[in-house]
């Protein structure tokens, strides 16, 4: 096996493993916390939270991978992700499950940023853009095949124990950093010998990528972060919904439910080519607008569900425009990104999704008890919409 197709099954494998953790945690883990009657308010401020202090660990892992090695900081994300779910299978007490859940939040910055990083940097294809745009769907529908076998797991497991799920991600994870430890090689990167701790490198790192990001040159880059504050803080509130509207209002059981997003994602499984299809053929600009749009219009129809049917349809059509509106999203991003600073940008673009994230969620769980699951969506759906406009006007 050659270096090239070594580093891009490596990434797929990566990639398919965060699939499985995802796919059970975006669809089941509020759901887990109600089981135990926790209230949802604590629990979306939990999430909120942890968020909030995940966002506190992205430049220095940013900048231990931008200076030391992007493999040294892939390996530690995987090992903690495998304590973390270990936690939740382990513990039943609120915060042990809530310290449990904070862990592995931090374990995804060490690699948010610099699995991409490794992976562009290694193959050399920093400014091709189609090859990037071809690496990232890839990338997705290795994803989304995880998402795919970690519902069916979630669908047997969950008939058995609920608590099972966590063990299984538990072992993945574990699995995958031996795979790391063993098989990932960091070629075309030069580690960077900064004498000064860790907390100074990742102030330079820091530093460096804001500076970058203000500079004329770069407004581009700028309207995509703003796209994406916008994105991100509508999308967070509809998966906090979504699994609300099929449990409480439609009365689907958690371990159907796991079903029903390895269904939906099943039919999406294709959504990343779709992406690279219609950005090679419309560009970035037009896709984005016109994807984001569609799924500011099928959030309100699935609000507005009354069957289970026509919900899990349109469920699905979401799932499939989010999927290519991430693929084109974080190829513009990588265009847009300088090599040196790759993994702290991508740190930079996490740190926006985080607090994105973090208000969403402690604002929906709120939301949602005042008013209600649907008026939320509904207008959740409605500020969608904001985001293509921003595109419409800015992007070019």
């Amino acid at each position: 096996m050659n270096f090239a197709t070594k580093t891009k099954s490596l990434l797929y494998g990566m990639e398919f493993t965060h699939g499985l953790r995802r796919a059970l945690m975006s669809g089941l883990g509020l759901v887990y916390f109600l089981s135990f009657g926790f209230s949802l308010t604590s629990v979306t401020t939990l999430f909120s939270i942890s968020v909030i202090i995940m966002t506190f660990f992205e430049f220095p892992t940013g900048a231990i991978a931008d200076y030391d090695s992007r493999k040294k900081t892939i390996m530690i994300s995987f090992f903690l992700m495998a304590v973390a779910f270990f936690g939740l299978f382990l513990f039943n007490n609120f915060w042990l499950l809530a310290g449990s859940w904070l862990l592995g939040d931090i374990a995804w910055t060490f690699y948010s940023g610099a699995g991409s990083a490794w992976s562009i940097d290694a193959l050399n294809i920093g400014k091709q853009k189609s090859k990037i745009v071809s690496l990232i769907s890839k990338g997705y529908i290795f994803e989304n095949g995880g998402n795919i076998i970690g519902g069916l797991i979630g669908l047997i497991v969950i008939a058995i124990n609920f608590s099972f799920i966590w063990l299984f991600v538990s072992i993945s994870n574990l699995f995958m950093f031996f795979v790391v430890a063993k098989y990932m090689e960091e070629k075309n990167f030069k580690p960077e010998k900064v004498h000064r701790g860790y907390v100074m490198k990742a102030l330079i790192k820091a530093k460096e990528s804001f500076s970058y990001i203000i500079h004329k040159k770069n407004k581009q880059l700028r309207v995509l972060l703003l796209g994406s504050i916008i994105g991100n803080f509508t999308f967070s509130a509809f998966f906090v919904c979504m699994p609300l509207l099929f449990t409480q209002i439609l009365g689907i059981t958690p371990d159907k439910l796991s079903g029903i997003v390895s269904l939906v994602t099943a039919l999406a499984i294709l959504s990343p080519l779709l992406a690279e299809k219609v950005a090679h053929k419309f560009g970035i600009r037009k896709s984005m607008i016109s994807f984001v749009a569609l799924v500011s219009v099928f959030v309100v129809i699935f609000a507005l569900s009354k069957s289970l049917i026509f919900a899990i349809a349109s469920f699905a059509v979401i799932k499939i425009g989010l999927a290519v509106v991430s693929v084109i999203e974080d190829s513009a991003y990588q265009h847009q990104f300088d090599s040196k600073l790759r993994a702290s940008l991508g740190s930079t673009n996490s740190i926006v999704w985080a607090l994105a994230f973090a208000v969403s969620v402690f604002l929906t769980g709120y939301a949602v008890n005042f008013f209600g699951v649907v008026p939320t969506l509904i207008v959740s759906g409605c500020l969608v919409m904001i985001e293509a406009i921003v595109y419409i006007w800015w992007l070019k």
